[in-house]
């Protein structure tokens, strides 16, 4: 405005010049019309138009294995396998390509109106050099804004504390069973050609640094004349890679882990789509059962050329058969089978026909009560693949147990003919009644004072095989909820920093003061109770955010205009980037989160005008948080007027 002023200021005076001079020399009474001076102009930025609130939001986290965001350089990309009804996005327009894909490890999306029932929306996250992964999220009038974070494993995985195993290798440089060298080719027609063995391999295993908490392998099995097929059936034109990762099930961790302890990261929470799941109902090709997955360990094995091309299926034999690899892996011997069914070896019935006339149909157990115990020599198995453009586990065939000799584990092979991830699991569900009123169980909780609980403490549900953990990213730590809960018998603890706080059940022996586990053999006992931690309240404080989009544009206008109050969303992190929480502001642009007072916190929110994410550092306190969103404003040229601008005026000079 500075610059305004002095441009006015030399105009009056040149004008003032010009009129006594023409008063001095003037050679007659005549008085000519003097012209106007031009009217003085400024550049006015116009106040950016704030996004409608709409009836929900959708906010999902992407992490890796340990909780952490993915580089900066990654794009993660997001498809819905569900309908898109409603879905807009993260400033309520009408959705495309942009707010699909991120740098930011996270999406933001809003829900125009959300009906009676409810609405659910799946959905797969891929990002290059990672394994898919795929979840869920409900929303309903209560329940509005949807929270999830998505765990994705890299395809290279040489040193983790997880209990994961992943390696990429060329087929072309894979050995034989006993490590002998092989020299392999490739012809599409006719396929793998190996010189030197009958198989090549490769196999990923859990280091032995991690006995502690799992063992395991997998180990993939390529034989002469193995094709590679896309989904179209066309044949690749060169020999792929192969990538190879192992989740182990952690069985023995929780034999071993202390009840004082909480692993805060493990690979089943990187399990597709997690342990608690619905897949097709026995006998039903439409119908969908919910229930839960006890794992015995998984594997995605994909093959891919250097073009992109991923292998889908192995072709056919010279007589017609589909080929097939073999997929054998070793499970721990600690593993939970909460549907015992035993292959008879005397019987003529094939294992298939023993299972399903004995406890199974199509994989899904069809026993009422069965009763739990660990894994055992002659089990039967069933095995699972995972599709990844549905997002959905189907069930294959049935595995059969046996003892390989070696001390902490079993062995399982299954021959495979298309390509997926695979998955040995007991899928358990609720048969008759159901033990939880809606399948739901809730409870509330209390801290060592037997006040609301205020601090934030993740629910950990878990058997051998079995993990699921509850993140509440609402705020509200006094209560909890969980949607289908496991019909097997199971153990609870509280997470707080990969320390287990929990105390026990108010009014019952187990809240005596002292960090423990709970084990239930029916975990809706739990439904209505009152849980009590062994915390401390901090000082908490309800920290509020205001949302509002500024003008960015500051070299174009002389004048600014004021922030304008925007909903948005809002994630809030931790000092280690470990999702805390969401918030949608509301059209005021004002949201609140309980935070812990004079602590720090990464907050990002996002910008619905560039798809972008923003993130500012705070320390929590009562003090309203600003989150500026800068958008390019319009800018219109207006007249200086007489005491106005607000970067000051010269006023009435002249």
């Amino acid at each position: 405005m500075k610059k305004s002023s002095f441009n006015l200021s030399k105009l009056a005076l040149a004008v003032s010049t010009t009129l006594i001079l023409a008063g001095c020399f003037s050679d007659n009474d005549n008085n000519e019309t003097v012209p106007e001076p031009p009217t003085p102009t400024q550049n006015v930025a116009v106040p950016p138009v704030a996004a409608a609130v709409q009836a929900g939001a959708l906010t999902i986290n992407i992490a890796d294995l340990t909780g952490q965001p993915l580089p900066d350089s990654v794009t993660a990309m997001i498809s819905f396998t569900s309908n898109e009804d409603g879905l807009l996005s993260g400033g309520g327009e009408e959705l495309t390509d942009s707010d699909k894909s991120t740098t930011g490890s996270a999406f933001a999306f809003t829900v125009e109106s959300i009906p009676a029932e409810g609405s659910t929306y799946e959905f797969i996250i891929s990002a290059e050099g990672y394994l898919n992964n795929n979840a869920s999220i409900t929303l309903s009038s209560t329940d509005n804004i949807g929270a999830k974070e998505v765990r994705l494993t890299p395809r290279e995985l040489s040193d983790s504390d997880v209990a994961v195993a992943a390696a990429t290798e060329a087929v072309s440089s894979l050995k034989g069973e006993s490590g002998e060298d092989v020299t392999v080719t490739y012809d599409p027609s006719t396929g793998l050609s190996l010189d030197g063995a009958d198989k090549i391999v490769l196999k990923q295993e859990i280091d032995s640094s991690k006995a502690n908490i799992a063992v395991g392998s997998a180990t993939v099995k390529l034989k002469n004349g193995t094709k590679f097929l896309d989904k179209d059936g066309t044949a690749l034109t060169s020999a792929p890679q192969m990538t190879l990762a192992y989740f182990a099930n952690e069985a023995t961790r929780n034999n071993t882990e202390t009840e004082d302890n909480a692993l805060e990261s493990s690979s089943l929470d990187a399990f597709p789509g997690g342990l608690s799941l619905s897949v097709t109902a026995p006998n039903s090709d439409t119908e969908q059962v919910e229930g839960s997955f006890t794992s015995g360990g998984f594997v995605a094995i994909e093959l891919v050329d250097d073009e992109g091309n991923k292998v889908s299926t192995f072709g056919e034999d010279e007589g017609g058969e589909p080929i097939s690899i073999e997929v054998a892996m070793q499970v721990d011997k600690n593993t939970l089978n909460p549907c015992p069914v035993t292959y008879d070896e005397a019987s003529t019935d094939s294992l298939s026909a023993q299972a399903e006339a004995n406890g199974y149909a199509n994989g899904v157990c069809t026993l009422e009560s069965p009763t739990s115990r660990d894994l055992a020599v002659n089990d039967i198995f069933p095995v699972w693949s995972y599709d990844e453009d549905t997002g959905k586990w189907s069930f294959e065939n049935y595995g059969l147990v046996k003892d390989s000799g070696a001390a902490n584990t079993f062995d399982v092979e299954v021959s495979v003919n298309h390509l997926s991830y695979w998955n040995l699991d007991y899928f358990t569900y609720q048969i008759g009644a159901s033990k939880c009123p809606g399948n739901t169980l809730s409870f509330n909780v209390v801290d060592v004072n037997n006040d609301p609980n205020t601090l934030r403490a993740d629910l950990l549900i878990e058997a051998k095989g079995y993990r699921q953990r509850i993140y509440n990213y609402g705020g509200n730590y006094s209560e909890g909820t969980f949607r289908n809960p496991p019909s097997f018998p199971a153990s609870i603890k509280f997470i707080r920093g990969s320390k287990n706080v929990l105390d026990g059940i108010v009014g019952e022996a187990s809240a005596d003061g002292v960090v423990s586990k709970l084990s239930f053999d029916n975990l809706c006992d739990l439904n209505g109770k009152t849980i009590k931690l062994n915390v401390t309240p901090p000082t908490m404080v309800s920290q509020q955010f205001k949302s509002q989009l500024v003008c960015s544009n500051t070299e174009d206008f002389d004048v600014d205009a004021s922030p304008v109050a925007t909903p948005a969303i809002v994630y809030i992190y931790d000092t280690s980037w470990m999702w805390q929480g969401r918030v949608y502001t509301g059209a005021n642009g004002l949201g609140n989160f309980n935070l812990e007072e004079g602590s720090n916190y990464y907050v990002g929110y996002f910008n619905y005008t560039n798809y972008s994410w923003n993130v500012k550092e705070i320390t929590a306190s009562n003090t309203v948080e600003n989150l500026d969103i800068p958008t390019i404003c319009e800018v219109e040229e207006q007249p200086i007027t007489g005491g106005t601008g607000s970067t000051g005026s010269t006023g009435g000079n002249g």
